[in-house]
């Protein structure tokens, strides 16, 4: 039995109802481009006015103040709010989210950013290195706002690292944006806890960074998995019949990969440990691109 059939594999539990297809892969890497944080234009420079409304208690955690003028459109009457979890403030055209606690239930996320009239709901979620700090995922719907800025991620204070003491992860949304939007963003992720951001392993700063593991053999890429010191788990995947796509089933995860299956993609699973994915035959072209893989890039 060789090293790899003794490794970990991905839980079935995880693997239901998962598909995947080249337009859906090309969507999310465009959503999730690693970009420097915070994004550029994502501010904006209209009036407020502010007048103390009061506070309230949330279900005997922390109280949560609201403050606001009586009417401030169509969106709702708060300028800031905070909870156990998050403090929203509107600092000029901008609402700034800054996370307070980032391992707390993410409804009390989205419920700072109801009481300020925005239908955001957020999710601070476990991420490789790179991605933590900025937004892992995020799902729109409805118009930008009318300057064309939408929403971002950044630090507080401004360009502190993530991790050391006083700084936190913010989130920003201009004021006069009325969509909906569903927002991943990163954490650190807690020793053994699996990432929740879909990452390429071999982009920069991930642990296969510079290595291209697609159309190699598992025995090869395996090689160069155990020279960094990493574990490798596997998902078996299932091509569409046009090789444009593929799918994820239950049944197969059980099966024992050989160093000759090929590999398709290395996605980052946990601290020390990538992701393969695999078929036992060589297709005739990339089933989760739907041809080459594109270069890996730091935009």
């Amino acid at each position: 039995m060789n090293e790899l059939k003794r490794l970990a594999r991905v839980h079935d539990e995880d693997l239901a109802g998962q598909a995947s297809g080249a337009g859906a892969r090309a969507l999310l890497a465009s959503i999730t481009a690693e970009e420097p944080m915070p994004e550029p234009a994502r501010r904006g420079t209209r009036r407020v006015h502010r007048l103390v409304l009061g506070a309230v208690a949330l279900g005997g955690l922390a109280a949560a103040a609201v403050v606001g003028p009586t009417v401030l459109g169509e969106r709702g009457t708060a300028t800031s709010y905070a909870n156990s979890a998050i403090d929203i403030e509107l600092r000029g055209d901008t609402y700034v989210a800054t996370i307070k606690d980032p391992f707390a239930d993410h409804a009390k996320y989205t419920e700072g950013f109801k009481a300020v009239g925005l239908n955001v709901n957020l999710e601070v979620v476990p991420a490789s290195p790179p991605w933590v700090g900025k937004i892992a995922g995020m799902s729109l719907s409805g118009p930008l706002a009318p300057n064309g800025e939408s929403i971002g991620s950044g630090t507080a204070p401004e360009g502190c690292t993530i991790g050391q003491d006083g700084c936190a992860i913010t989130v920003t949304v201009p004021r006069g944006w009325t969509g909906w939007a569903a927002v991943r963003v990163g954490r650190a992720a807690e020793p053994e806890e699996r990432y929740r951001n879909l990452a390429r392993a071999t982009r920069k700063g991930e642990m296969l960074e510079g290595f291209q593991v697609d159309e190699k053999t598992v025995g090869e890429v395996l090689a160069e998995v155990r020279r960094r010191g990493l574990k490798a788990v596997f998902q078996v995947i299932t091509p569409a019949p046009d090789f444009d796509g593929y799918g994820v089933e239950q049944d197969k995860q059980q099966a024992e990969v050989g160093d000759d299956w090929i590999v398709w993609e290395a996605e980052s699973e946990q601290a020390g440990v990538v992701r393969l994915l695999v078929t036992k035959d060589r297709l005739p072209k990339n089933p989760i691109y739907g041809g080459p893989k594109p270069a890996d890039t730091d935009d």
